[in-house]
C-alpha cells in the first residue's frame, strides 16, 4: 500500500504529462471498445432484424445474394423480377404457410419533393406476416388505400385521412393506417397494395420476390431444395444465407477496425514507456536516494510498474466513459460509410467486455512499464547521487 501510494504521488508530479498519457491510453481503449460492442450490436441486430420478416426464405430471380440481402433488410431495388405465374407454383407446393408476393420500387412524389420507398404486397398476409406491427387505424383493403411507417408520417407531417399522389398512379391512396414506430426498417417505407404497385410501375404480372414461410421449420432446406429444381430461372435464398451474406460484406471492415485498434493501443503502450521513462530520467538522484537508505532493486521496480498500472488503469477507465457517452456521435459517422446497419443502438455498455478492454489495457500498460522499470531498477545508488 506505501509503495501504491508513493506511485501515485509520482504521477501527481508531472500532471500534464500524466494527463497527456492518460488522454493517448482512454482514446485507444474507446477506440477498441466502441469498435468490439459495435461488431457485437451488428450481429444482434442483423439477426432481430431477420427475425422480423416472418420469412424462412425468399425466392427470387437468379442473381446476387447481396442484393437480395439488401431487399429483404432494407428494401433495394433489385434490377431483375419475377413472372406473377411464379408464385401459383409456389403457393402450389406441399408444406408451404405463406408465400407471400412483393414489389418494391423508388416512386417519385413531386408534392412533398422527394422519392418514396413504395412496396407492394398483398394486403391479406400482412397480419400472419408482420403480427408484430402495431398500426395507428388499419390495414389497407382497397387499391386506392396506403399504409405509412413511423418515419414517413412523422418526416411529412401525415396524418390519417391524407392523400399521397403518384405521377403513374391511377388514382391518389388515402392513407388509412400508421405503423407505430418500431426501430427497423419497416418505418421507412409507403406499403400499398401490389396491385397498384405494378400498375404504377406498368408491369402488371411482375413481382420483386416472394416470401416464404414454411410450416414446420426443420422442412426449410427440403422444400427450398425442391423449388430450386422444379421452377427453372429462380434462386432461393434462405434467412440465414442472407445473415451471412451480410456478415461476409462487414468481416473486411470488422478486420480493418480490429486492426486500427490494435494499432492504437500499441501506440498509447509507446506512449506510456516514454512518459514513464522521461520521469525515471528526471528521479535518477532521487532514486539512487533510496536506494541509499535501503530500498531493494525490487522495490523500485515495483513502484515504477505501479505507476505505470496506475497510469493505464485510469486511461482505460475514462477511455470506456468516452466511449459511452460519444457512442451515438460514433454510430452516426459509421452509419455514413456502410452500406447497411440494422436500426436500433449499436454500440452498450457490456459488463464483460468493459472488464476485458479495461484488461487489455492493464496488461499492455504492465508491459510496457517492464522496461522502464527494469532501468530504474538497475540505478547504481553510489553514481546516480554524485551526479
Amino acid at each position: 500500500m506505501r509503495f501504491l501510494q508513493l506511485a501515485f504521488n509520482n504521477l501527481l508530479r508531472h500532471r500534464v504529462r500524466s494527463l497527456l498519457t492518460m488522454v493517448g491510453i482512454a482514446a485507444s481503449v474507446a477506440v477498441l471498445f466502441s469498435i468490439i460492442s459495435f461488431n457485437r450490436g451488428f450481429e444482434e441486430g442483423l439477426s432481430r432484424e431477420v427475425a422480423r420478416t416472418g420469412l424462412h426464405f425468399m425466392v427470387v430471380p437468379s442473381g446476387c445474394p447481396h442484393e437480395v440481402a439488401a431487399l429483404v433488410l432494407h428494401g433495394a431495388v433489385i434490377p431483375t423480377y419475377l413472372d406473377q405465374q411464379v408464385l401459383g407454383r409456389v403457393r402450389d407446393f406441399s408444406g408451404i404457410e405463406i408465400a407471400s408476393p412483393m414489389l418494391v420500387t423508388q416512386a417519385p412524389n413531386p408534392a412533398r419533393n422527394r422519392v418514396d420507398l413504395v412496396y407492394g404486397m398483398e394486403m391479406a398476409d400482412l397480419a400472419r406476416l408482420k403480427p408484430q406491427w402495431k398500426i395507428k387505424g388499419r390495414a389497407p383493403a382497397a387499391g386506392d388505400e396506403a399504409l405509412l411507417g413511423a418515419d414517413v408520417a412523422e418526416h411529412d407531417g401525415i396524418a390519417i385521412g391524407d392523400t399521397l399522389t403518384y405521377p403513374n398512379a391511377a388514382q391518389p391512396f388515402t392513407v388509412v393506417g400508421i405503423l407505430e414506430k418500431s426501430g427497423g426498417q419497416d418505418d421507412a417505407f409507403v406499403y400499398l397494395p401490389l396491385a397498384a404497385v405494378q400498375q404504377m410501375m406498368q408491369r402488371p404480372t411482375s413481382i420483386s420476390a416472394i416470401g416464404v414461410r414454411v410450416s414446420e421449420a426443420g422442412q426449410v432446406e427440403a422444400i427450398a431444395r425442391a423449388l430450386s429444381e422444379a421452377i427453372p430461372g429462380i434462386q432461393i435464398v434462405t434467412m440465414n444465407q442472407v445473415v451471412t451474406s451480410l456478415a461476409t460484406l462487414a468481416a473486411a471492415a470488422k478486420v480493418l477496425t480490429l486492426s486500427i485498434a490494435a494499432i492504437a493501443v500499441l501506440i498509447s503502450a509507446v506512449g506510456v514507456m516514454n512518459s514513464i521513462l522521461m520521469a525515471i530520467f528526471e528521479r535518477t538522484s532521487e532514486i539512487g536516494m533510496i536506494r541509499a537508505i535501503g530500498a531493494s532493486r525490487g522495490d523500485i521496480f515495483r513502484i515504477i510498474l505501479k505507476e505505470t498500472v496506475l497510469l493505464t488503469l485510469a486511461g482505460g477507465l475514462a477511455g470506456i466513459v468516452l466511449a459511452i457517452t460519444g457512442a451515438g456521435l460514433i454510430e452516426s459517422f459509421v452509419r455514413q460509410f456502410m452500406p447497411y446497419v440494422p436500426a436500433g443502438r449499436m454500440i452498450g455498455f457490456d459488463p464483460g467486455l468493459a472488464a476485458a478492454c479495461l484488461s487489455f489495457s492493464v496488461g499492455m500498460g504492465g508491459l510496457a512499464g517492464l522496461y522502464p522499470a527494469w532501468r530504474a531498477a538497475k540505478i547504481n545508488p553510489i553514481e546516480a547521487i554524485k551526479g
